[in-house]
C-alpha cells in the first residue's frame, strides 16, 4: 500500500513550488539554484526538524561527512585557500529538505519532482543543440555550465526519464521519445565520453531487465548518433590507444596518488588543486582545476576518513534503495526508487572521471537525489512499522 496523502498547508505549497523551481533552474542558473537551495534549507530549519527526521543512520553519516569537510578546511595545508570551499560545501545539505519533503508526501510527489528534472534536461538539450545549429559552436554548453557539467547532468536526466518511461509514468509518450533522443544527441555534442558510456550502460541494463523489446531501439539510436557525429565517434576509437586516450588524467592521477600517500588521513584541504599540482607543463589543458576522479579528489582534499564516510553513505543509500525496490508494495514508490538509483549510479560512474566533488551543479543534484532516495527507502518501512504497531 502506498503512503497515505497528507493535508497540505500554504507553507507546504510554497515549499513544493520552490522545490520544483530549484530542480528546473539547476542546469540553467547556478546562482538561482544556489539561492533556492538556501531558501529551501532555511524553510526546512524553520520547521524545526525533529530528532527522528535527522536520526536515521544515513542522515547522521551525511552530517558527519559535512563536518569532516569543514574540519579539513581548518586543518588544510593553506586554510586561507581552502576557505573558498565554504561557498560550496554547505550546499550538500540540500539533502535534508529533499529528504523531508519526499518522506512527508506520497511517492507521486517524488515522481513529479523527477519529471521536472527530466524536463530541465530536455530543455537544456534543445537549447544546446539549437545553439550549435545557429552559432556553429563545436561543443554543447548550457546557459550556466561547460560541456562536462552538462553531459553529466544530461546523463542523469536521461536514465531517470528512461526509468519513468519504462513504467509508463511519463506522458505523453510522443513527447518523451524525442526528448530522450535529444538528450543522447546533446551528450554526444559535448564530446564527453564517460557520461555517455555511463548513461548508455545503465540504460541498457534497465532495458534488459524490464523492457527487452526496446534494447534494439536504444542500440539503433546510439549507432546512428555515432555515425552522424564523426568527431564523437573518433574519441571512442582513440580509446584503443590507451592510456594516450585518457588525455591529461594519467598525469593528474599519478600526482594525486603521490599526495595521498604522503598525507593520507586528513588530506590537504578543499580547493587545493592549484596549490598542490606542479605538473602543468605536462598537461595539454592548462586550465585544469580538479583531480578528475571524485574518490581521489575527496581523498586529497579531506583524507581517507572522509572517503570511508562517503563510502558508508553510498553503501547505505544504494543498499536501502535496492531492498526497497524488491519489497515495496507501492508501484509508484518502486518506480521512483529505480529512477533515483539509476541517476545516482550514473553520477558516480561519470564522477570516476571528474565532475562530482566540487562542481556546484552536479554536487547539488547528487545530494538532492540521494536525499530523495533515502526518504523513499525509509518511508514505506516506517509506514509498515506503524501499521504493525496499530494491529498488535
Amino acid at each position: 500500500m502506498c503512503l497515505s496523502e497528507i493535508k497540505t498547508s500554504p507553507g507546504d505549497c510554497i515549499f513544493r513550488i520552490l522545490m520544483h523551481a530549484w530542480l528546473a533552474s539547476l542546469i540553467f542558473s547556478t546562482f538561482l539554484a544556489e539561492a533556492l537551495a538556501l531558501v529551501l534549507g532555511a524553510m526546512w530549519l524553520a520547521r524545526r526538524p525533529s530528532t527522528s527526521a535527522m536520526g536515521t543512520g544515513l542522515s547522521r553519516l551525511v552530517l558527519m561527512f559535512f563536518a569532516l569537510r569543514l574540519l579539513t578546511i581548518a586543518t588544510a595545508l593553506s586554510p586561507a585557500v581552502s576557505a573558498a570551499a565554504l561557498r560550496k560545501i554547505p550546499f550538500l545539505l540540500v539533502y535534508f529538505p529533499l529528504f523531508a519533503f519526499v518522506r512527508a508526501h506520497k511517492p507521486v510527489e517524488t515522481i513529479k519532482l523527477l519529471r521536472t528534472l527530466t524536463c530541465a534536461a530536455v530543455g537544456a538539450s534543445i537549447y544546446g543543440l539549437v545553439k550549435i545549429l545557429v552559432t556553429g559552436l563545436q561543443r554543447v554548453h548550457s546557459t550556466t555550465s561547460g560541456p562536462t557539467t552538462l553531459a553529466i547532468f544530461l546523463a542523469a536526466g536521461f536514465v531517470v526519464a528512461l526509468a519513468l518511461q519504462i513504467e509508463d509514468l511519463l506522458n505523453p509518450k510522443r513527447f518523451w521519445l524525442p526528448g530522450l533522443i535529444f538528450m543522447l544527441a546533446a551528450m554526444a555534442f559535448t564530446y564527453c565520453r564517460a557520461p555517455w558510456v555511463a548513461a548508455c550502460s545503465v540504460a541498457m541494463g534497465m532495458l534488459l531487465r524490464r523492457a527487452r523489446g526496446k534494447v534494439l531501439l536504444l542500440l539503433g539510436v546510439v549507432i546512428f548518433i555515432l555515425a552522424v557525429v564523426p568527431n564523437f565517434r573518433m574519441r571512442y576509437v582513440e580509446v584503443l590507444q590507451w592510456p594516450h586516450a585518457m588525455g591529461d588524467r594519467p598525469v593528474i592521477w599519478q600526482k594525486g596518488w603521490e599526495l595521498v600517500q604522503a598525507r593520507p588521513l586528513l588530506g590537504y584541504g578543499p580547493e587545493s588543486f592549484h596549490l598542490l599540482f606542479d605538473q602543468q607543463h605536462r598537461l595539454k589543458d592548462r586550465h585544469v582545476g580538479a583531480w578528475h576522479n571524485f574518490i581521489l579528489q575527496l581523498w586529497v582534499e579531506s583524507g581517507f576518513v572522509a572517503v570511508l564516510v562517503f563510502a558508508g553513505i553510498l553503501f547505505q543509500a544504494l543498499r536501502a534503495g535496492a531492498v526497497h525496490v524488491e519489497i515495496s508494495k507501492c508501484a509508484e514508490s518502486a518506480a521512483a526508487t529505480r529512477a533515483l538509483l539509476a541517476g545516482v549510479i550514473v553520477l558516480l560512474l561519470a564522477g570516476l572521471f571528474g565532475g562530482l566533488i566540487g562542481d556546484p551543479i552536479i554536487d547539488m543534484l547528487f545530494w538532492g537525489m540521494l536525499g530523495m532516495l533515502a526518504a523513499l527507502s525509509a518511508g514505506e518501512k516506517a509506514a509498515e512499522k506503524t501499521s504493525t504497531l496499530k494491529t498488535t
